[in-house]
């Protein structure tokens, strides 16, 4: 993780209930990468919840919970968390700010239970703003935050992170968008020409669910 310590306590602070609709089977515990203050867990009351924050003061702020958090990078503590565990892995907005998501992604499917899942919320890199300034501008500028965020480390679009994920050893059980920004006319005008063939240039940020492929865990 890069910067993140800069960052204001809103960063960490949501609950993240868009991600919740894709918990639609039972789970009794979930480790999420990335837990930040801990309100996601506010979902899931009752389970046993694990966490992994590497900004102590969010992890802190986490651990008062009751939560059984750990603070570092996954890569750091993942040696302390036990294997074939956990019902649901969580990575809301977390795999880009990772040194190594492709190790991350081939490690993390040993936490699961056989019937484990892991949903993920990642930024659309393919979003038709960032391909604009890029193309008319030569742009390619950071930002505090959104998809050219300074803290992410990597860039994906919903076709990559899928041949990233499966190649990594995981089905692809659900893709598809998850926040999506409106455009003024002009620009609507554009947006129709290109998405004739292409239907993520709307997209900002994208949600995934995985599963294990069985001979791959």
């Amino acid at each position: 993780m890069n910067s993140l310590s800069s960052k204001n306590n809103a960063y960490y602070a949501a609950n993240r209930r868009d991600m919740v609709k894709y918990v639609d089977f039972h789970v009794q515990s979930i480790l999420e990468v990335g837990c930040g203050e801990g309100n996601f867990a506010l979902n899931f009351p009752g389970t046993d919840y694990w966490g992994i924050e590497p900004v102590s003061k969010q992890a802190n702020i986490a651990a008062s919970k009751g939560l059984k958090i750990l603070n570092g990078a996954y890569e750091d503590v993942s040696d302390q968390i036990p294997n074939c565990h956990f019902d649901l892995i969580a990575c809301n907005d977390v795999i880009e700010h990772m040194i190594d998501p492709i190790g991350f992604l081939q490690n993390v499917k040993q936490k699961l239970k056989p019937n484990g899942k892991l949903i993920a919320s990642i930024p659309n890199i393919r979003h038709i703003a960032v391909l604009l300034k890029l193309l008319f501008y030569g742009d390619f500028d950071y930002e505090t935050s959104g998809i050219m965020d300074y803290t992410h480390l990597h860039f994906f679009t919903p076709r990559s992170f899928k041949k990233i994920a499966t190649k990594c050893g995981w089905d692809v059980e659900i893709l598809e968008p998850l926040t999506v920004a409106p455009f003024k006319p002009i620009k609507n005008l554009i947006l129709k020409f290109l998405e004739r063939n292409s239907h993520d240039l709307r997209t900002v940020q994208f949600a995934v669910r995985l599963s294990p492929i069985k001979e791959a865990i």
